[in-house]
């Protein structure tokens, strides 16, 4: 069955459920589209089901509608009426003379107050009328009796009007003026929540305790709060009990669910729980549950159904090059049993780059090849690639090194068969001929080279969209989902999709969204992503707990996609993100960072990590990109840090724990001790020949460096303090802080060189994107500078000329 028509049946059905017992032609249901009348009836039938275990709605995030809340409101006060007058028949209220009525027949209009009865009348006179004299008698009907503290003004006359007029309205004439209620609600949500209504017989208590009574009843039928600790502290005390507690939106009940069944359930305070969020409470906890789906919501409001389309672009090459190295694998993996797909994940830097021949592209392309060598020739992959042998008996080096190199000629293929020309930007060029216009989707670190490279195709019909903040004037992704912008007349290219979260978030803009994908390569991921977020959404919508509440069914259809040579090299699991605490970078690049030695044409040298943001000046131009994909001979600017004074400074930003001076003791500690050590041997290649071996050896020239007195080495690696802390026990210096307090060292080593990095990144980029954005847009980190040591730091960027640039062996 297909999703429309199963939206259609399931609104009918829901409908004629509820026609009998409520008039769909009111006004509370002006505005209700499918997804409202359709909550409506699940709370509807639940609140009537006395036998249930809790309730829980899920609303995937971000698909609240504008009309939800409204919708939610005025269903709980609709069904709660409903429930009320049943018990209100059950139990008429006992009217005794000075009693407080409403009435509304003829020319009746107000409150009277009740002066004489006898056996089918009551004798009435109005109560806050100026000619009070005016007396008359009615027969006795389902009159209720009113709070005798009502406090009377011109707003509680109208209050009480404009809640007579919505019994009539959506109940008929006859149905009674309820002033106190057996069957109750207590409601926590945002303020939205309460502000539909100030007429009805819903009660507000702020976080003070405070609310107002401008309305004729002895209790409400909906009390309502902005979060639990206002309910816990006002509302769950020995004067109330409420049928169910309703908490609507994820943060309200996040933090606090178990205290939430503890203060209500468990002491007595509430039959029930309905919850409505888009995450469960507790995966433990016994609730019914009804899971929306993103496509049922789009549809039950009337809107289009989202579809994500792909457009293929061939590229037989790098499909030939990308299945030599997968057959490579595959070989290893069928032959001997040895797995090594985990080398796959980097070759997403590939599939998504549209940086297109330039001396950039090239630096980008050299620096994610120097990147790949130095981790291909670190410790930590070939412990990696070892140990994959080692499972399996293999022990010999030449054959671990043959897989090596292989790989290693692999990715270099690749690298070149990209680098020769880029039909994803062919694409994008041809799009930009097809299309008025269009916002294409960009790595924020690759903002200006590919909007210098927009200029240089004479491309003016398309904008970039930041997948970070860079500034005001810059469009960044989140800025994309705002009311004023998300709109159904634009167009969005994608020049790669690797994940579940990016995915999703398409499914919320209301444009043309367009996946562009390498045929048979990360057509793949594009084609197992759609067929996950499809097979999620089929899961919601055929819950079993759905046959409790309604008849129509939704009948699955699986897709099945056909198998590709290429398959392995997108394994969801393993190779590709769902959550977003992991970013691209760490996804697609080997987690160690590049030290790039450069030589400057003025003789100077620097170190500088790669990802430090500089300046380059192109053709008059400043476009701002990374040291790692700088080329010789570019001319840049960045700030050099000469200033000692002022770097303390802004250390101290970062400090938050006060740790600098122990840092700075520790770090002289370590090298104190290796220079005692030292004194045991004849030279620096005794020691370390002494310290390390074969499992945890570093290069010579390396520890030669930490004996240099002007070494910028704060702390060197861990297994270099672990083998100095092992090598003092074993001679017996027993008293080296290094040995008493290594833990610290361990703790203190990582956090100097955490904030060292933040301090890097505020003098890095945080300082070039305030100079690019004319000196208007500070990053928190900056913020908290003033305005004269900014602008030092200003004066201190300098402008040269890369002569030589080479990655620094730090060992």
């Amino acid at each position: 069955m297909k999703i429309y028509q199963y939206i259609n049946l399931l609104s009918e059905e829901v409908k004629s459920n509820i026609q009998n017992d409520f008039n769909l032609n009111n006004i509370a249901f002006k505005n209700f589209s499918s997804f409202d009348y359709i909550n409506f009836y699940l709370i509807y039938k639940y609140i009537l089901n006395e036998e249930k275990d809790d309730f829980f709605i899920s609303i995937p995030e971000d698909e609240y509608r504008p009309n939800f809340f409204a919708s939610i409101f005025h269903s709980l006060v609709l069904i709660k009426l409903f429930q009320n007058y049943y018990s209100f028949e059950k139990v008429k209220p006992l009217l005794t003379q000075d009693d407080l009525i409403f009435v509304n027949h003829g020319d009746l209009n107000g409150i009277f107050e009740i002066y004489h009865i006898t056996q089918d009348r009551y004798y009435i006179r109005p109560k806050f009328e100026i000619n009070s004299s005016l007396k008359t008698r009615i027969y006795k009907k389902n009159y209720t009796k009113l709070n005798s503290n009502l406090i009377i003004n011109k707003t509680t006359q109208e209050n009480i009007k404009n809640y007579q007029t919505f019994l009539e309205l959506n109940f008929g004439l006859d149905f009674p003026f309820i002033s106190d209620f057996r069957n109750r609600t207590l409601v926590i949500s945002e303020t939205k929540f309460f502000k539909e209504n100030d007429s009805l017989p819903v009660n507000y208590t702020n976080k003070k305790g405070k609310n107002k009574n401008e309305l004729p009843f002895f209790n409400y039928l909906i009390e309502c709060c902005n979060d639990f600790k206002t309910a816990k502290n006002y509302l769950l005390d020995n004067d109330y009990t409420f049928d169910e507690v309703v908490v609507i939106g994820d943060t309200k009940y996040r933090d606090c669910f178990t205290e939430l069944l503890q203060e209500s359930k468990w002491k007595g305070k509430a039959k029930n729980i309905i919850i409505i969020g888009t995450n469960e409470p507790s995966n433990e906890y016994p609730f019914k549950k009804w899971l929306w789906s993103n496509q049922e919501i789009r549809l039950s409001n009337n809107e289009n159904l989202k579809i994500i389309s792909k457009e293929v672009v061939k590229f037989e090459d790098l499909y030939n090059e990308l299945k030599k190295f997968s057959t490579l694998i595959e070989k290893y993996k069928t032959e001997r049993n040895i797995n090594l797909s985990f080398v796959f994940r980097y070759l997403n830097f590939f599939y998504k780059i549209i940086v297109v021949d330039s001396n950039i592209s090239k630096g980008m392309y050299q620096e994610y090849a120097d990147r790949l060598l130095h981790y291909f020739s670190s410790d930590n992959f070939d412990e990696e690639l070892k140990n994959n042998f080692y499972k399996n008996d293999v022990y010999n080096p030449t054959e671990i090194n043959e897989c090596k190199e292989n790989i290693i000629q692999h990715f270099k293929s690749i690298s070149n068969t990209l680098q020769e020309r880029n039909p994803k930007w062919e694409t994008i060029v041809r799009k930009s001929r097809e299309l008025q216009k269009f916002y294409l989707l960009v790595e924020k670190k690759s903002y200006d080279i590919i909007l210098n490279q927009l200029q240089k195709f004479r491309i003016n019909n398309v904008v970039l969209v930041s997948d970070k903040r860079i500034d005001n004037k810059v469009l960044y992704w989140e800025k994309c989902f705002n009311d004023e912008f998300n709109s159904e007349d634009k167009t969005f290219i994608i020049p790669y999709l690797s994940n579940y979260d990016t995915l999703n978030r398409l499914y919320e803009l209301k444009g043309k969204t367009i996946i562009l994908c390498y045929e048979n390569i990360d057509e793949i991921v594009f084609d197992k992503l759609i067929k996950n977020k499809l097979a999620n959404e089929n899961s919601r919508i055929s819950h079993k707990d759905r046959n409790s509440f309604i008849k129509t069914r939704y009948n699955l259809k699986e897709e099945y996609l056909k198998p590709n040579p290429l398959d392995s090299l997108f394994d969801l699991e393993n190779n590709f993100r769902h959550k977003s605490n992991t970013t691209n970078e760490e996804l697609e690049l080997p987690k160690d960072k590049i030290l790039y030695e450069i030589v400057f044409t003025d003789g100077s040298i620097e170190k500088f990590e790669s990802t430090k943001g500089i300046f380059l000046i192109e053709n008059s131009e400043q476009i701002k990109t990374t040291i790692g994909e700088i080329y010789e001979g570019a001319k840049i600017r960045f700030y050099q840090n000469n200033n000692p004074e002022v770097f303390k400074k802004i250390l101290k930003i970062f400090d938050s724990e006060g740790l600098l001076k122990s840092f700075d003791s520790y770090s002289q500690s370590w090298k104190t001790t290796l220079m005692k050590l030292l004194s045991k041997y004849r030279s620096i290649e005794d020691l370390h020949s002494k310290l390390f071996d074969n499992s945890n050896r570093i290069n010579l020239v390396t520890f030669k460096n930490y004996f240099d007195k002007n070494s910028s080495t704060r702390f060197p690696r861990i297994k270099v303090l672990n083998a100095i802390k092992n090598h003092c026990i074993s001679i017996g210096l027993d008293n080296e802080l290094i040995v008493t307090d290594y833990d610290k060292f361990i703790v203190f080593s990582k956090k100097d060189h955490s904030i060292r990095q933040q301090a890097g990144r505020l003098l890095g980029s945080d300082l070039l994107d305030y100079v690019t954005s004319d000196k208007t847009e500070k990053s928190d980190a900056l913020t908290k500078l003033n305005d004269e040591i900014i602008e030092k730091l200003i004066g201190t960027i300098v402008e040269k000329v890369i002569k030589q640039k080479k990655i620094y062996n730090e060992g």
